[in-house]
């Protein structure tokens, strides 16, 4: 049997509107090493974004070392296994890893080559003695895979030819027949992308990219926890890092009792300390209604605010200042108000085809762009200040 925790996307040292979330994310790490001493796992598996940006701060760092040695501290038998997100830089993780092997944490940073610039596969699995066996794979854009023979391939087939060699590799050091789980920081198509912000363009792979052979795949990357098939999970972020992710927040506790077994899914929640409210939670109301709610409610003290206001076109003068009044008065952290038109038929969000995008002039895209946030076209003044700005940006580009 392997029993491991799977958690991902911590983000640590995100700044939130302004806010040092520090003190929540240290006390996210205290609540996993709480977990792991109360259930003794054979591994604990990171899915990478350690950190919210590549080069965090030296605050975030110190948090995330003393952490780590934390966890390591509450079971210390426990295999520990780190891979990169998109958010972390793989040269600070990977330069790092001998040292961290010194606590039992292995870390990987980038995709390892041999001398000879292929796949150096055997960099990636790690043995949990007796117990499973760990394939993992940090975040890599499709077509920066390293070849896994020298022979010439088509770059969009790189990402799927790494993980069939990988996990065949697997199979044949696997000669005891142990519980295989596979990690790695990448978004499936059909996935739940709650909590993202719905103009990021994100490049999405089909799960049978990932091969087969493994019994779980322990996936980063998405911040909705949900399953995408019954041998492969987004575990979630353990600290919410926008208002839209308004969903429990956990880590997952997996047991595998052999290789070939359907894995046994838990979701330990955790709590945290500042939560994020959206203010009304449903349909947007009048500034002055969603003020009147601020002041009403019993949940705002420590946490994070955001106005859900409806508006002609623009914010009456001083909404940012009052709104700021009345959350700091009820002792909460206000963040931003979220403006929808009235004007607006509907939530849709600007989408065009690349092929649209570029037989479009740069005014046409602002003017959708415009229309569909506000319910009304650009003036004749914003449309002459576009195109100055323009010919100056295209002017600068000639220069």
């Amino acid at each position: 049997m392997f029993r491991f925790i799977h958690t991902s996307d911590w983000h640590l040292g995100q700044n939130f509107y302004g806010y040092d979330r520090s003190e929540e994310q240290r006390d996210f790490l205290r609540q996993l090493a709480g977990i792991v001493s109360q259930h003794q796992p054979d591994a604990l598996l990171v899915s990478g974004d350690i950190y919210h940006t590549a080069a965090p701060s030296s605050a975030a760092v110190s948090m995330y070392v003393k952490g780590m040695l934390d966890i390591h501290e509450a079971c210390p038998s426990m295999t520990i296994v780190v891979i990169a997100g998109n958010h972390d830089s793989a040269s600070r993780l990977q330069s790092e890893s001998l040292l961290w092997k010194v606590a039992g944490v292995n870390v990987l940073g980038g995709i390892m080559r041999d001398n000879e610039g292929l796949a150096d596969l055997d960099s990636h699995i790690i043995t949990v003695k007796d117990k499973g066996i760990i394939a993992a794979v940090p975040f890599a854009h499709p077509t920066s895979f390293p070849l896994v023979t020298p022979d010439n391939m088509e770059s969009n087939r790189r990402q799927q030819a790494y993980f069939d060699a990988l996990l065949k590799r697997v199979d044949l050091l696997n000669s005891a027949h142990l519980p295989v789980a596979l990690m790695a920081h990448l978004a499936v198509n059909n996935s739940d992308f709650t909590g993202h912000d719905r103009n990021m363009v994100m490049e999405c792979v089909e799960l049978d990219v990932l091969g087969g052979g493994y019994d779980y795949a322990a996936l980063g990357h998405i911040h909705r926890p949900q399953p995408v098939s019954d041998h492969a999970r987004y575990c979630g972020t353990p600290v919410p890092v926008s208002f839209d992710e308004q969903y429990e927040h956990s880590v997952s506790l997996v047991t595998i009792d052999s290789h070939g077994a359907l894995p046994q899914v838990q979701s330990l929640a955790i709590n945290n300390l500042r939560p994020l409210h959206t203010v009304p939670a449903g349909e947007p109301v009048a500034l002055d209604d969603a003020l009147d709610m601020v002041e009403k409610r019993k949940d705002i003290k420590d946490a994070y605010i955001r106005l859900n206001v409806a508006v002609d076109r623009y914010l009456p003068n001083g909404a940012q200042e009052r709104a700021a009044k009345v959350v700091s008065e009820r002792q909460g952290r206000f963040c931003e108000i979220k403006k929808t038109s009235l004007l607006t038929a509907s939530g849709s969000s600007m989408q065009m085809t690349v092929e649209e995008f570029n037989s479009k002039r740069p005014i046409e895209v602002a003017n959708q762009f415009i229309l569909e946030k506000t319910g009304i076209e650009m003036t004749d003044d914003e449309k002459a200040m576009f195109n100055y700005v323009q010919q100056l940006v295209e002017e600068e580009n000639r220069q």
